[in-house]
Parts: C-alpha cells; structure tokens; sequence
C-alpha cells in the first residue's frame, strides 16, 4: 500500500514526520478527498503544539500536528459543490497536518483563480474575523481598541476601519507600530494590556474593546476594565480553561456588554464573506503571511508561529520543495 507523509507530535514544542497508509476508503455524502497545498498556522493551534490544552477545544482532537486551516487541491469528491482538480480553501476541523485529507464539503468553498495557494490561506481566518465583526454594534465614528496586534488583531483594525470606527487602537507588546498602522490603526500603543489599561483617561476609553490574545483570563478582564460605560467587549481569542474569574460586578454595574464565540457553523457564508474581502483589499493584505516554509521543516513552521516576534505574522507550510531544485 502507498505511503503519504503525516505530521504528529513528539512532546510539547516538537513534531515529527512519518509515514502512514494512503487512505483509500470510499467517500461517504459530501465528501471531499484532498491533497494539501497550503497550511496556515493559527493561534488556536498553539495550545495542542505547546501542551497546554487544559479545557476543551471545539471540533474532534487528533494524534496530528495541530492544524486546520488549508488551501488544497480536490483528488476526489462526491460534492454537488466542488469538483475533482479544484482548489479549495477553508478548515479541516482539527484533522491535522497530513499530505492527503477527508473532510466534508461544508467546511470549504472555491479559491477564485486571481489568487495564488499562499494569498488564499487567509481567506479562513479572515472570515472568521468578518463574522465576528458583524455582531459589534454599530462603528460609526466610535473609539475602539484591539488587544493584541497577530494577525487576527490586524485583520480586525482593517475590518473596525472599514466598517466606520472613528479611531482604531492596538495594544501589542510586541513592536508592531509599522504594522500596524498599515492596517488600519490609528495609534499603537507598545505594552501589555494591563499597563496599556493603566494609562487612559476617562475620554480615552473606547466603546467597543476587541480581545484578539486569547489563552488567558487576563487579557480579556483587562479588555472589560478598559471600555468605556455602556461599552462592548467581543472576546474573539481561544479560551485553554473552562472556567474564567471576570469582574461580573464591573460590568453589570457599568452596564457592559461581553460577547464571544467561534465558528461552528454555514462555513461557505463565513468563507465567502473572508473571499470577497481579501480580493477587495488585496493589496493591503500582500504581507499578511509573513513565513513560508516548506512542509519538510514544519517545526521550524511550528516554532516560529509559537514566539511572538517582530516581523513574524502569518506563517503558512506549503507542500512543496523551496529550494527552487
């Protein structure tokens, strides 16, 4: 029987590639059968690749090197959608890093054919940032902030912007003011959330607070503790533990409102939504991945994405040779 690479983990911090059986069992409904051109690594994915998984995580866990997001290539399909040699983009539901994957057509739609594998790769978690905006209350020359300026935290100071905020603010410790300012904010302020917090003014404190950090109860209670009375707190980061201790008495009393959620469901409305945006601003995405990495060195990949520094946002393993040989 043929053998295609996989990818798992080997201990927190490290993956290893194996081989495994080609997978050869008929499609059922509305399945789709793929070979893997582009991952793109997320943070949702670091807990699995840290360890540090303590609550739980949406979508079926894998012994694979955490990741879904992918553009790929249809090898077979039984789709009323998508069609054997196309290229598709979207999630994979936590399947893991493999060469050739099984996953339904309701997680995926068409890569439009003006955009390259790697430029496509951000059309997943571009949705999911343009799905969570629509339930903000309404922008229109309000003050607003972003804790945590990753990819996600830019992607949401384009989207505050686009959508009609009067001022957009990202909070990042890391060295991110070039950055960004380009898309879209209008002040960087380089500091932890909590001092950042420490610093405003009662005329500084914006109506609607973006949490884009995740992993912590931190970041969101300083997201909480920041806005302004009567304001909007939307809490997009992964939560790692079930359980929270916030300031209930902060924001019943201030009159808050606290929103979340993840993507669980109409995948090809999210998807589409990410498409037509991406395509419409294009240029202003062009830095969006930062790191390509050939899918042979997927723990440079994975170690990278892991440390936030200067200069790293987006990180994507293609399936493919880099050398150029």
């Amino acid at each position: 029987m043929a053998q295609v690479w996989a990818y798992r983990m080997q201990g927190p911090g490290f993956v290893e590639r194996y081989e495994v059986p080609d997978d050869t069992t008929p499609l059922g409904p509305h399945k789709v059968r793929l070979r893997l051109l582009v991952a793109g690594l997320c943070g949702s994915d670091m807990p699995r690749f840290n360890g540090t998984v303590v609550g739980r995580i949406p979508g079926p866990l894998s012994d694979g090197a955490p990741m879904h997001e992918v553009v790929a290539e249809v090898l077979e399909s039984t789709s009323d959608r998508l069609q054997v040699g196309q290229r598709v983009v979207g999630t994979t539901g936590h399947t893991g890093l493999c060469e050739f994957l099984t996953t339904s057509d309701s997680l995926l739609i068409g890569v439009p054919d003006e955009l390259d594998d790697v430029e496509a790769v951000t059309i997943q978690s571009l949705g999911t940032v343009l799905r969570a905006a629509d339930e903000l209350p309404d922008l229109s020359g309000c003050r607003t902030a972003v804790i945590g300026a990753g990819p996600i935290g830019l992607s949401f100071c384009h989207v505050l912007k686009q959508y009609g905020a009067g001022h957009v603010t990202a909070i990042d410790p890391i060295d991110r003011q070039d950055v960004a300012i380009r898309y879209g904010a209008d002040e960087f302020v380089r500091m932890n959330s909590r001092h950042w917090l420490q610093t405003l003014s009662a005329d500084e404190r914006p109506q609607v607070t973006i949490e884009a950090v995740g992993h912590q109860h931190v970041t969101i209670g300083n997201a909480i503790a920041a806005v302004a009375q009567g304001g909007f707190v939307y809490g997009f980061g992964t939560p790692d533990d079930d359980d929270y201790v916030l300031d209930y008495r902060d924001i019943y009393e201030r009159n808050l409102t606290l929103s979340s959620g993840h993507t669980i469901d109409d995948w090809p409305t999210v998807l589409e939504k990410g498409r037509d945006y991406l395509l419409k601003h294009r240029e202003d995405f062009a830095d969006y991945v930062s790191h390509v990495v050939a899918a042979a060195e997927a723990q440079t990949a994975y170690t990278l994405y892991a440390r936030p520094q200067v200069g790293r946002l987006k990180v994507a393993i293609v399936n493919r040779d880099l050398t150029g040989s």
